[in-house]
């Protein structure tokens, strides 16, 4: 658990003081988007530089242990799934036959296409979660006028990951306290799931009454606009900067569906 520059903990993020640390958090945004754009359309060997680029830069950034883990984490099953349905059991006309298995050399391509764009968009998100806090992003949408139910919804729920991840330990040992056993077959484990998923949606549920009604009672959307105090840090450069990462981001995606 981190605390970011706005105080409050956060599952993700990683405090620093590295140029993407200081970045507004709409560069930081624009940056992500750019690079998911374009591992959507570069051929393999492009998503893999963009990945190897990305990795580079959150090492450097004083991410790197937590990104890169996240990222092995969620693309190792992935990989695995890749290459038993595309390269074992699609049948394509180039199947070649190993004896127990048949495998397809275009079909184990079109697996590592896939799965270094996915690798790809899921490295230049971390990059954005493990350097930007959710609060400052908050506090960089209504700088920017973004209405306050609009910059919440994008928000919220990278700031509601800590309390719900923790909410979640708690239930898990107060159920152990009381006799559920966690450390049996997989099969025990599975019917132990209900006795820890009802409390934590129910609780889940309570709480967004509650929120409810301390956002109406501070008159959250009372004003279109909201005024920020220490709002993050802007330059003439960064906005620059954004606006040709957003028209890269939407040329990259437009131009090959016109050329089609």
């Amino acid at each position: 658990m981190s605390a970011g520059k706005a105080g409050q903990p956060s599952l993700l993020f990683t405090p620093g003081e590295s140029l993407l640390h200081r970045a507004n958090p709409i560069t930081s945004l624009a940056l992500m988007l750019w690079m998911i754009s374009a591992a959507a359309v570069l051929p393999t060997i492009g998503t893999t530089m963009l990945t190897a680029a990305a990795i580079i830069v959150s090492l450097v950034t004083g991410v790197g242990k937590r990104a890169v883990k996240r990222l092995l984490l969620t693309m190792t099953p992935i990989g695995v799934a890749l290459v038993v349905v595309h390269g074992l059991l699609i049948e394509r006309p180039d199947f070649y036959d190993h004896g127990l298995i048949s495998i397809s050399p275009s079909g184990l391509d079109y697996a590592l296409k896939v799965f270094m764009r996915v690798a790809a968009m899921l490295m230049a998100t971390l990059l954005f979660v493990t350097t930007t806090h959710p609060a400052d992003m908050l506090k960089a949408l209504d700088q920017r006028g973004v209405p306050p139910g609009v910059g919440y919804l994008v928000a919220s729920p990278l700031l509601l990951i800590e309390p719900f991840s923790d909410r979640a330990k708690a239930i898990r040992d107060a159920q152990r306290v009381r006799g559920l056993d966690m450390t049996g077959s997989w099969k025990a484990r599975i019917k132990a799931l209900p006795v820890l998923l009802i409390p934590l949606i129910t609780l889940a549920l309570s709480d967004l009454d509650q929120r409810a009604s301390v956002l109406s009672g501070r008159a959250f959307r009372a004003l279109p606009r909201r005024t920020v105090i220490n709002a993050p840090h802007d330059s003439t450069f960064q906005l620059w900067l954004r606006r040709l990462l957003f028209a890269l981001a939407v040329l990259q995606l437009g131009i090959p569906l016109l050329w089609r």
